[in-house]
């Protein structure tokens, strides 16, 4: 996922209409929506507006910039991040993205996706959801791990309890122990053991082909917690080249700061997290973080031949930018 730095002449206004959005929340310009207005334009638009005192701007006028078709998708993404960032949107804030769409030229799938939401259709809204979410790419890297649909579907029931243990991929993983403390491998085994996630073969364990979330979690150096899912997320998003990549980071978005869960099993979930401390920064941080890589672990790297190399030569053969590096 590309981040793109906006035209100084463009920027200002584009930050407007983001404000436009925080105004017509249901709670307008409470700490979620001013949190994330604030990082947006320190970490994206590189403004220095007052915040509170900026007037709206007509979507007309925001049309008027010509944006290129990949800086106006841009943001309307930022605009449905707001539009989601103390719960479902509002009817008003809806009307607003709309428009702005509009005048955009944007087709954006996620602005129909959430506009469900904002209609009170929370099981249309996750129908709409799935069908774009990295769940296929789940899937389709498990089928290729795995060599064939049969083990695949094996895999997934395993996940849901369904099925026992399958010993020989349970102990590969376990395996991982043994390796030295420097390892990819070896940090893989303790992250999991420590945040209780069961292995590939283990009962209740991911699907191999989506572990690459959690060696997300691993290279990028964020945890488990609610603030550490929504980073990985959005690291996740920016090295991810799919045409639903945003969907990546909306995941962790609705589950912890909209309050959705769409998560499987039960998660804490609290509308407006992302008002609290920097966590909107740190949000985009990490987004720009994973735009940086070199490789889409979703497609192009098999986490195996990897393992047994030091974590931070993998980082670096990967592009995994230094979090205080990257600042």
């Amino acid at each position: 996922m590309e981040i793109i730095q906006p035209s100084p002449e463009s920027a200002a206004d584009q930050v407007r209409a983001l404000g436009a959005l925080a105004r017509a929340a249901t709670n307008s310009t409470a700490a979620p929506q001013m949190a994330f207005l604030a990082a947006a334009q320190t970490r994206i638009f590189r403004t220095e507006l007052d915040l509170d005192a900026m007037d709206s701007i007509e979507a007309a006028v925001l049309a008027d910039h010509e944006l290129d078709s990949k800086e106006a998708r841009q943001l309307i993404r930022f605009m449905v991040v707001m539009c989601i960032a103390d719960g479902p949107p509002s009817a008003q804030q809806m009307q607003l993205l709309e428009s702005y769409a509009e005048a955009l030229g944007v087709d954006e799938p996620a602005v129909g996706v959430i506009a469900h939401l904002a209609k009170g259709r929370e099981l249309l809204f996750k129908l709409s959801f799935a069908r774009r979410s990295h769940v296929r790419i789940y899937f389709r890297n498990t089928r290729r791990l795995l060599g064939g649909v049969l083990p695949t579907v094996k895999a997934i029931l395993r996940f849901d309890g369904v099925l026992g243990e399958n010993r020989e991929m349970a102990n590969r993983f376990r395996a991982l122990a043994a390796l030295p403390g420097e390892t990819l491998g070896n940090q893989f085994f303790h992250h999991c053991r420590n945040a209780k996630l069961p292995f590939s073969g283990e009962q209740g364990g991911f699907p191999p082909g989506a572990l690459y979330h959690d060696f997300t979690h691993v290279l990028a150096g964020y945890d488990t917690t609610p603030e550490g899912e929504i980073k990985a997320s959005a690291f996740q998003a920016g090295f991810t080249q799919d045409p639903n990549d945003f969907f990546t980071a909306l995941f962790g978005l609705i589950i912890h700061t909209t309050g959705i869960n769409l998560a499987p099993f039960p998660v804490p979930v609290e509308p407006g997290r992302i008002g609290q401390g920097s966590l909107a920064s740190d949000m985009l941080h990490a987004l720009e973080r994973g735009a940086q890589m070199k490789v889409d672990l979703s497609s192009d790297w098999d986490f195996w031949e990897d393992l047994e190399l030091p974590i931070d030569r993998v980082r670096e053969k990967l592009g995994v930018v230094p979090i205080e590096a990257s600042v």
